[in-house]
């Protein structure tokens, strides 16, 4: 799913252990085609019951960012691994 996104709606952190939603509304839309719902709640409820948890701001991989962004992590997840 992330590796399916354009970058300015969701991609992978610089180091490739957590991902970030960009465009909250755009991601959401997207949902339908790998989720049998469009609720951006759901979908966050989803990764904390699989065990993500949501980077806050202040612990955020990257220096800066917009607060509008949400990045997830997983100690599992992780870009070009097979889960």
């Amino acid at each position: 799913m992330i590796n399916s996104c354009v970058s300015d709606v969701c991609s992978w952190s610089e180091q490739g252990d957590s991902f970030i939603i960009k465009d909250q509304e755009r991601f959401t839309a997207l949902l339908p085609h790998f989720f049998k719902h469009k609720n951006f709640r759901s979908f966050v409820r989803q990764l904390n019951f699989y065990g993500f948890r949501k980077i806050r701001m202040e612990n955020s991989l990257l220096a800066q960012r917009p607060q509008h962004w949400a990045e997830f992590k997983h100690e599992s997840f992780k870009k070009e691994q097979p889960g």
